[in-house]
């Protein structure tokens, strides 16, 4: 008879204590969802900022190694103007 009164309170702690969190963890997961949306959203715009920066990074890089190879006298300035314009356009 001991036993099952022992049982019985251990359920009822049980069941009291996933009451007490249930909110507490609803919340945390409504918060984390609430953050996952509005970086989805701030992600797409700092990819957009990062690639265009790739990019002018890229073609300035492109145009130095352009310059370089100009400098050599591996191209001519009229290849190196058009190697760049095409760089640019």
């Amino acid at each position: 008879m001991l036993s099952y009164i022992v049982i019985g309170i251990c359920i009822i702690l049980l069941l009291l204590v996933v009451y007490i969190s249930a909110k507490p963890i609803g919340m945390g997961i409504e918060a984390r969802r609430n953050i996952n949306v509005s970086n989805s959203n701030d992600d797409s715009n700092f990819d957009d900022e990062v690639l265009d920066k790739k990019d002018e990074n890229n073609l300035s890089d492109e145009i130095l190694k352009l310059e370089e190879l100009n400098k050599k006298g591996i191209l001519t300035d009229e290849e190196f103007e058009k190697a760049k314009k095409k760089l640019l356009d």
